[in-house]
């Protein structure tokens, strides 16, 4: 690996031992390894045998000097253990970090570690997938440390949990390492923690995909998704509210997405049909317990000092025979599809109708006086084409240019300037309706759009993002899926407009490096479209959360990924484990 030096304090990833490129804290530094898991309490919840409903002791040896031996608590996937707590003994700030094991070759796939202070609001999850099937995983097993955060720990136990449901996942935890502060590391802590300058990152999470990789039936399930930001670098957090006319809350206007269906799924034949089925019940289940997830993760984000917008996925889809989510407005309203270029309809409504363009308007409307939203985001990015060949768009070409529109093709620059026509009055409508609810609010509700990288892309569309900045009627504008547009970057910063950068990278380092480059070209800042799905990845989360930190994230785009410290197992429950564990299972292919 090569090595970067970094000229950054200690603390200034904000979590002890969170520097992915150097082993900053040294083990004199009075590390404290807590390995007997048998104390967690209550003893009733431990066996040393696996037994339904009890997390199993095991103990092991490692190759580590520092760490000769202990006892892990383990829970296969299928084994719903309860939440059990662990003493710590002592008092002060210390970094935590939790050692996991997540074997391979037991066929019981990735591990979810949830972990907490017994006063925390709720769980944290270190998360990891199945180990592939390389041949360090074949020829030696090992425990891997993951960081989980840095309190005073004085009085205070942790707590470890798991992952149950549909998508439940193993846990087996090793060990706490607690790696005490001095008293100017605290202070240092404290200051940064107090500073808001550098939340320059969004986390969109998408309305209904977290049911599909985890356990949502409670308050504290949703919280779990907010609960990584806090003490880090999200400033705003962009929770999908609709889908066209759907909506995952209960609507007066809209089509509740988990209404009661004429065939509901009994039995999901694929990971996505049991996603879908875990939303729907996990929806319903929250619903009638009066729980909307989005008004938790907004009280939970808020809680923290975090904004929170609602995000309206702009694209009206129908149905088509056999889907569970058929019905809603294109369905009982055929006259508002899209048309093709040859007359044929489709499933999908067209904003060239002022009807459609009402309702998703009356959605936003009732979700921003629902809700305790600080602002509007208006997804353009999933779902065009928004406007084709319908009957206005026709008589607005032929009265602007004296042809048959279907004469010419999607692409015809004329075409595009008349589907930009009906897109600007739907944002100038949202702004307008947006300002009336923040009237009778009495505090003011911001307005962002979500585009493509590429403006012929947007054009294409119907986007004209341009547009809509001069004229004065979005307060942040954030680009997806293409590159940095410095002609919109001017144009946002001359109209008081925040442009936000999101991208896709392999790894936390090749986010440093689009994060560093941006940073000169004037970006306010960052968004990654489902964090919540790689907020709980440990070799991942300890970058994303500092993106604001210039000088951290200028040091990691510099350096190379570097994985979680490992242990090499010695035995396990009395096994020697020194070659690994195919030997012992697998009989070869």
């Amino acid at each position: 690996m090569r090595r970067q030096s970094v000229c950054v304090s200690v603390l200034a990833l904000g979590l002890i031992l969170l520097n992915p490129l150097e082993a900053w804290i040294e083990e004199a530094a009075g590390a404290r390894y807590l390995t007997d898991l048998s104390r967690c309490q209550p003893s009733t919840a431990l066996a040393s045998q696996a037994k339904k409903g009890c997390w199993q002791l095991v103990p092991y040896e490692t190759l580590e000097p520092q760490l000769k031996n202990g006892t892990m608590i383990c829970a296969p996937s299928f084994i719903d253990a309860p939440d059990v707590t662990l003493p710590l003994g002592v008092t002060g700030w210390h970094s935590i970090s939790i050692g996991f094991w997540n074997p391979h070759f037991v066929y019981d796939g990735g591990a979810t570690v949830k972990v907490k202070l017994n006063d925390d609001p709720c769980f944290t999850r270190i998360s990891e997938p199945e180990p592939a099937a390389n041949l360090p995983a074949m020829h030696a097993t090992y425990i891997k440390e993951a960081p989980f955060k840095t309190a005073d720990l004085t009085g205070r136990t942790l707590q470890f949990g798991k992952v149950r449901g549909p998508f439940a996942e193993k846990a087996y935890v090793a060990y706490i390492k607690l790696v005490p502060l001095t008293d100017l590391q605290v202070a240092e802590l404290k200051a940064d923690r107090a500073q808001k300058k550098t939340r320059v990152l969004q986390a969109t999470i998408d309305g209904l995909s977290y049911f599909w990789s985890n356990e949502y039936q409670t308050r504290e399930h949703i919280m779990e998704l907010i609960e990584p930001y806090r003490d880090s670098d999200v400033g705003k957090v962009i929770w999908a509210v609709s889908y066209g006319d759907l909506t995952n809350y209960p609507s007066n206007v809209g089509t509740y997405w988990a209404r009661e269906r004429e065939v509901p799924i009994t039995a999901a034949s694929n990971r996505y049909l049991a996603g879908e089925q875990a939303a729907y019940q996990g929806l319903r289940a929250l619903a009638s317990n009066g729980i909307i997830p989005q008004a938790v993760a907004a009280e939970h984000a808020h809680s923290m000092g975090l904004k929170f917008d609602a995000m309206f996925r702009l694209s009206m889809l129908g149905s088509i025979p056999l889907t569970r989510n058929g019905g809603g407005f294109v369905k009982t309203h055929p006259q508002f599809r899209k048309v093709t270029q040859d007359g044929t309809p489709i499933q999908s409504g067209s904003y060239a109708f002022p009807e459609v363009r009402q309702l998703v308007v009356s959605i936003i409307c009732e979700t921003a006086e629902k809700l305790d939203i600080d602002g509007v985001n208006l997804c353009f990015i999933r779902g065009p084409e928004f406007v084709a060949y319908e009957q206005p768009v026709l008589d607005d070409f032929r009265r602007e240019y004296k042809e048959d529109g279907r004469k010419v093709s999607f692409d015809d620059p004329r075409m595009r300037t008349i589907r930009c026509r009906y897109l600007n009055a739907f944002v100038r409508e949202v702004r307008q309706a947006l300002e009336e609810v923040s009237a009778r609010k009495g505090r003011n509700l911001e307005l962002a759009a979500g585009i493509f990288g590429d403006p012929s892309k947007n054009l294409r569309h119907g986007i004209d993002a341009q547009h809509w900045i001069e004229q004065g009627w979005l307060d942040s504008v954030t680009s997806y899926a293409g590159p940095l547009n410095p002609k919109l970057i001017a144009t946002a910063k001359a109209h008081g407009c925040e442009y936000i950068f999101s991208a896709i990278a392999a790894n936390g380092n090749d986010y440093a490096k689009g994060w560093h480059y941006s940073h000169s070209l004037g970006v306010n800042g960052f968004a990654i479209w489902d964090l919540d799905l790689l907020q709980d990845t440990p070799t991942l989360w300890p970058i994303l959360r500092r993106a604001g930190h210039r000088q951290e994230i200028e040091a990691i785009s510099l350096a190379d990924p570097v994985p979680l410290k490992t242990i090499q197992l010695k035995t396990i429950g009395g096994l020697d484990v020194r070659q690994g564990l195919w030997g012992a299972v697998y009989s070869g292919g």
